[in-house]
């Protein structure tokens, strides 16, 4: 009889491609996910334009901006954790997946949600206020937002090794979120600042990424001319944040806290 062959385990390709699919998946039943995502830059941008039949590049990039700063810091960052306290990550450690591999797929499914959520509200730019969008505007747009989105999720999974619970991801992660987007315009603009202000606004990742959504937009034919300091600063950040997270990222629940017993002393 012949001797019975091993069956042949899957390459890294197939288990990646299932990984990103799986935390897709994940991420789509989420109704933070759409909410923050999708209807909450579409809701800005119709309230902030009611008086008007069109719509400038950058109030257009703000509200797109803010859709994929928020999968992707937010919600991909408010996960990770949440995942960690409920011990899904330690058993995701046990399984004979790398470790790479789990991260990779998590962060490759959210720079893609991140990226949907920016088409809708760019789409409805276009049918609700006539913004137009060439091949080369659309090619630029998907660069900027792909490398920010990675930037922003890279940074929110270093800063959960630092988050010590689920209850306390979201205020945490939205301090560090909100001061920087409402200085860098995502809500609009706030008129002249400080010059020192001002520079450091532009090696946070907010501003550069709202810049260089803008840029984009204002193509009106062939490639658009982005600039280099700004995808620098968020190849940066990227770069930075998942070195980082490589470092310092958390598997296992942080161990409760022992408390002191309330007993009164002896003799008292």
């Amino acid at each position: 009889m012949p001797e019975p062959t091993a069956a042949r385990l899957p390459g890294l390709g197939p288990v990646f491609c299932a990984q990103v699919r799986y935390q897709l998946l994940l991420l789509l039943r989420s109704p933070r996910a759409l909410w923050a995502g999708v209807l909450l830059p579409v809701m800005l941008l119709v309230l902030t334009n009611l008086q008007h039949a069109q719509v400038t590049a950058p109030a257009l990039a703000a509200r797109v901006v803010l859709g994929v700063t928020l999968t992707a810091y937010l919600t991909h960052a408010g996960g990770l954790v949440a995942a960690r306290e409920a011990g899904v990550l330690k058993r995701w450690r046990a399984t004979p997946l790398p470790r790479w591999g789990y991260l990779a797929g998590r962060l490759c499914a959210t720079v893609l949600l991140a990226l949907a959520s920016g088409a809708v509200t760019v789409l409805a730019g276009v049918v609700l206020y006539h913004a137009r969008l060439s091949p080369g505007a659309a090619l630029g747009l998907a660069v900027s937002l792909g490398l920010a989105a990675l930037a922003w999720a890279g940074v929110g999974t270093a800063l959960t090794a630092f988050i010590p619970t689920a209850e306390s991801a979201q205020p945490l992660l939205a301090f560090s979120y909100f001061p920087v987007m409402l200085l860098s315009g995502a809500f609009g603009g706030l008129g002249a600042m400080p010059g020192w202000l001002a520079g450091l606004l532009r090696c946070l990742p907010g501003q550069p990424t709202i810049d260089a959504a803008t840029r984009a937009l204002e193509a009106t034919g062939g490639l658009p001319t982005l600039s280099g300091r700004d995808l620098a600063v968020l190849a940066a950040w990227a770069v930075a944040a998942l070195a980082a997270s490589v470092r310092l990222f958390r598997w296992e629940p942080q161990p409760p806290r022992t408390r002191r017993s309330a007993r009164p002393a002896e003799g008292s």
